[in-house]
């Protein structure tokens, strides 16, 4: 009877555990996305109108990204599951990821040019260049502030005397 009480505890825990991680790294998501949207908004100088227009297309743009790469990263999974080591892997599973590879950018070069298109309908020219280089300033932007975060947070264990 103790072993099971014990094992159910521990079950317990675990699913905590992972309740929490799975949590925590939402929150993490929001709170880039959070970001991402401020960081967007203070590039773009939208209107109020141009704003209502714009973000529920972004939303849907962002949204269409994240599925491509979520579509492709599993195919490439699928492939790299196959292989012990990428370095001896087979030639027609390398094959197959770089076709993969090309099909993803083919298909994201297919969103962007619908999406510019819509963009350009509801802002001016320099807004939708602003927008469009956006995406790797704000990576370098959240890369620099989580070495800022790192360099600044107290090195752990020693003696502190």
């Amino acid at each position: 009877m103790k072993k099971i009480i014990f094992s159910l505890f521990i079950l317990a825990s675990c699913f905590s555990a992972s309740a929490q991680n799975d949590r925590s790294s939402q929150d993490e998501r929001d709170k880039i996305q959070q970001a991402k949207i401020a960081f967007l908004t203070s590039r773009l100088d939208l209107t109020v109108d141009q704003a209502k227009l714009f973000w529920p297309l972004f939303n849907e743009y962002d949204s269409k990204k994240i599925t491509l790469s979520k579509e492709y990263g599993q195919k490439k999974r699928e492939i790299y599951a196959k292989s012990e080591d990428s370095r001896n892997m087979k030639e027609e599973d390398a094959d197959k990821l770089l076709d993969i590879y090309l099909d993803q950018k083919q298909a994201e070069l297919d969103v962007e040019k619908t999406y510019m298109k819509k963009f350009n309908e509801v802002l001016n020219s320099r807004q939708v260049w602003r927008m469009v280089s956006f995406e790797s300033d704000f990576r370098r932007s959240l890369y620099d502030r989580m070495r800022r975060d790192d360099k600044e947070e107290p090195k752990r264990g020693g003696n502190r005397n």
